[in-house]
């Protein structure tokens, strides 16, 4: 069967095909009830003939005694009038499929646009913390390099201190008893730098 016996197809007439509806409507050949059907689709403004009425009155025109009527003729110069589609209503479960699967789609876009800035946060990331180490790196060794300084200045001048000061009390320069309060005034102050040293590491 054709799209054309579809009962929502209805034809906006011509002026010739509203002229044969008129003559068979006026004719003793047809049925009271075709001319009825007829005359009901003529009363109404603006006209349109249902498509089956017009097969109707085809089919009755071609049993009737008058000349052959052709529904290509009849149809010349008039206007289809198609119904609006019917969509079918969706399936709950393809609705949510296919909203699943657009969210899927959308994570993995936003994903993929944000891989770039991932990586470029956590390369400043690490960049910040290898920086960060370096620079704790750098004071630990430098507050350790001064504490060792600090040492060897604290040795070396209690050594020299004491080595003045013992030839200074003596009347006559002693070398060695210089040298010997010189060490063992710079063994007392090492012994006491160290553990101070040793508590701050």
């Amino acid at each position: 069967k054709g799209v054309l016996e579809f009962d929502g197809v209805q034809v906006k007439p011509s002026s010739d095909l509203l002229t044969f509806l008129r003559d068979v409507c006026q004719s003793d050949e047809y049925a009271e009830s075709l001319k009825k059907q007829v005359r009901r689709v003529l009363d109404e403004h603006p006209v349109r003939v249902p498509f089956q009425t017009l097969k109707s009155v085809r089919d009755a025109a071609r049993e009737a005694s008058r000349p052959r009527v052709y529904l290509h003729k009849l149809l010349e110069r008039s206007e289809l009038c198609l119904p609006n589609p019917v969509t079918p209503p969706r399936n709950p479960e393809l609705e949510l499929r296919i909203q699943k699967l657009k969210a899927q789609q959308m994570n993995r876009e936003y994903d993929r646009m944000t891989a770039n800035v991932d990586r470029c946060r956590n390369s400043v990331g690490t960049a910040a913390a290898t920086s960060s180490g370096a620079g704790a790196e750098i004071r630990e060794v430098k507050k350790q390099s001064l504490a060792v300084v600090n040492l060897l200045l604290s040795i070396g001048g209690t050594f020299a201190f004491f080595y003045k000061a013992v030839e200074y009390s003596l009347p006559e320069p002693r070398i060695a008893a210089q040298v010997l309060a010189g060490l063992f005034a710079a063994i007392v102050v090492a012994v006491a730098e160290l553990y101070f040293v040793i508590k701050v590491i």
